[in-house]
């Protein structure tokens, strides 16, 4: 009897092991990119020079990164240089520094810590980025934000 209790404890054990499933992509996929229409175009292209497009913006380049070659010597930002939940209240300070009013002036002033301790060491407490090592944060119009404004305006062409 001993033999098929310790058989049917076996049995037991062998049932209830977790399955896991591991999914992958190919690497040789690419990601696939939004197909933008020309309304979706346009209405951005309306909103581009707005506070809030500006700070979703930042808050995007916060969170994500950016890669983008826009002509400076450090060529890409690393994603996630702040905490995703002060990275909002950070792009709200850098407007600001640019003087215009933000979303939410107070919670820009108490962002003031965050962006220096976070972007401060690149783009400069000011904000003018460092003797052009680092894009300048005041300029009227960001250059990422040119190059998807020239971006929009080619697919209107297309």
């Amino acid at each position: 009897m001993n033999k098929y209790f310790f058989l049917f404890l076996v049995l037991l054990l062998l049932g209830c092991e977790k399955k896991e499933t591991i999914t992958s992509k190919p690497l040789h996929v690419k990601p696939s990119v939004k197909v933008l229409h020309v309304n979706e175009i346009k209405k951005e292209l309306s909103k581009i020079d707005t506070v809030s497009y500006i700070e979703k913006y930042i808050e995007k380049i916060i969170n994500e990164g950016s890669n983008q070659n826009l002509g400076f010597p450090t060529k890409t930002m690393d994603a996630g240089m702040a905490h995703t939940m002060d990275a909002q209240n950070i792009a709200r300070y850098v407007m600001t520094l640019r003087n215009q009013k933000s979303t939410d002036d107070m919670q820009a002033k108490k962002a003031q810590i965050f962006y220096t301790s976070n972007c401060g060491g690149c783009h400069g407490n000011d904000g003018k980025g460092l003797n052009g090592t680092f894009p300048d944060l005041t300029i009227q119009t960001l250059l990422g934000i040119e190059k998807r404004r020239e971006f929009l305006l080619s697919k209107l062409k297309d």
